[in-house]
């Protein structure tokens, strides 16, 4: 196998990672929004599970391009600044 071929699949497999991380994350914000006390944290939950939905179907693209970078991962920065703008999450 070619270095590229190797990087290639490296690099598939991290987008898999990726996914499979978003779906389980947004499964999670689903429970968390349904049994949250305050509405502020159900629409923090939810936003978040939309989110996660959304970066899931995302990385869900990418994993076949044959030229795709490994990801780069920002969602704990927007997963912080949404907590934060909705209050707590409790």
């Amino acid at each position: 196998m070619s270095d590229d071929a190797s990087t290639g699949s490296a690099n598939a497999q991290a987008w898999r990672s990726q996914v499979s991380y978003h779906e389980q994350r947004a499964a999670q914000e689903e429970k968390l929004a349904s049994s949250s006390r305050s509405e502020a944290a159900r629409a923090a939950h939810r936003a978040l599970h939309a989110r996660h939905l959304h970066l899931a179907a995302s990385a869900g693209t990418v994993v076949d391009m044959p030229d795709a970078e490994r990801p780069h991962d920002a969602t704990s920065r927007h997963t912080g600044w949404l907590r934060e703008s909705f209050g707590d999450a409790g």
